[in-house]
């Protein structure tokens, strides 16, 4: 199979050592793709080049196309006047420099916009076929937009195959008119190794963060509206009086922090909801094993904001702990409700506060729900599987 499979260059704004999911989800398909059959081109970045220089496949650095024009109405108006722009053109230029340097067959886009607007201009000018990789906001946001949402469905129509992080990013795609039959649905999958973290170190959170005989809440991931963290701090109340020894620990910053350390505050919450920031990745281990329970009761927001999937979920599962995620976006794929973990209204404080006191008050129940996830995570969510999807797609 793998020498079927047409010469790829990947075009993506997000890869390591940025962080972040989709840096990750790039990374970990480049990785279980022939090294022969991929080509990355990213943005410069501090630590870019030591990074190169360890992997098997190659990486083409460039800030040009961190600098792309903005996706105006005369982007819209045909693409004689796209092409027009100089640094459209210089955009272009330097990938088919790169395409035939390489002998690349196919562009994939790690951005639906504005990385589709490039690759649809190759194909138009430099009869290059794409295909285009999908996570759900990307394709949500830019429907409220009516020249957006135009571009958009221009650049799905001409797209080779569509990749989407899930099923409801799949359904997205096809109301915008995709066929469904060129939209493949790739997992992420967790980005963590399963591994038991050192008991120093799990000896040393206890101690630093005061949680001997606490039952640890957990959320991991960017402070942002979406990801429901307010509503767990809205939930805490009830939750303490049922269960006192409970504790909130929130890893990731983002602009919500102000707010919700002032939602804390109001609620009187101070010495039971601590804000850790950014935890270097080798360090997320012990967090995961320490808790009783990963919540993140995401909601889709007025202007399209939306989970794709929640690979945070998945991570939780392989080590063994419950979850609990908002009924919306791709998250019901992530969770399987009674079984790895539950799903609840994302904008109910008291199914909320139901789940985390039945899982918490329940240590069995929290065990089973965790190892089924466990299971599940370990037999279906692993990149060499979700990656030979890929691997036909490109073929």
């Amino acid at each position: 199979m793998a020498n079927q499979m047409k010469k790829t260059l990947l075009v993506t704004l997000d890869f390591p050592p940025n962080l972040g999911g989709v840096a990750a989800y790039y990374y970990n398909v480049c990785k279980n793709l022939p090294a022969d059959k991929i080509v990355v081109l990213a943005p410069e970045q501090e630590g870019a080049h030591d990074f190169d220089l360890k992997q098997h496949f190659p990486i083409v650095r460039k800030n040009l196309i961190k600098h792309l024009p903005n996706q105006t109405a005369s982007n819209l108006a045909g693409l004689s006047k796209i092409s027009a722009t100089f640094k459209w053109l210089s955009i272009i230029k330097h990938i088919k420099q790169v395409a035939t340097s390489h002998k690349i067959d196919l562009i994939a886009v790690g951005q639906i916009l504005p990385l589709g607007t490039l690759a649809l201009l190759c194909q138009k000018r430099r009869h290059i076929p794409y295909v285009v990789f999908t996570h759900g906001l990307d394709v949500t946001l830019p429907q409220n937009f009516k020249r957006k949402k135009l571009l958009l469905q221009k650049i799905i129509d001409n797209a080779q195959a569509i990749i989407a992080n899930s099923y409801f990013t799949k359904d997205e795609l096809t109301k915008l008119g995709a066929n469904p039959q060129k939209v493949t649905v790739v997992y992420p999958c967790p980005n963590l190794i399963q591994e038991q973290p050192s008991e120093w170190k799990l000896e040393e959170l206890i101690h630093d963060l005061n949680l001997k005989d606490k039952k640890i809440i957990l959320s991991v991931g960017r402070l942002i509206a979406r990801k429901g963290y307010d509503m767990i701090i809205r939930a805490l109340p009830q939750v303490i009086k049922q269960i006192p020894q409970a504790v909130y620990l929130i890893i990731g910053s983002g602009p919500s922090q102000k707010i919700l350390e002032d939602l804390v505050n109001q609620n009187g919450l101070r010495d039971q909801v601590k804000f850790l920031g950014a935890v270097p990745q080798h360090d997320l281990s012990a967090y995961y094993y320490l808790c009783h329970v990963l919540a993140m009761p995401n909601r889709q927001l007025e202007n399209g904001d939306v989970e794709g999937f929640g690979t945070v979920f998945l991570e939780a599962n392989l080590f063994g702990k419950p979850v609990i995620g908002g009924r919306s976006g791709g998250a019901p794929e992530a969770i399987i409700n009674g079984k790895t973990g539950l799903l609840v209204s994302p904008t109910s404080v008291d199914e909320i506060t139901a789940a985390l006191i039945k899982i918490l008050s329940d240590p069995a129940y929290g065990e089973r729900l965790g190892m089924q996830g466990l299971e599940r995570v370990v037999n279906e969510f692993d990149w060499p599987t979700q990656t030979e999807k890929i691997k036909e797609i490109l073929k």
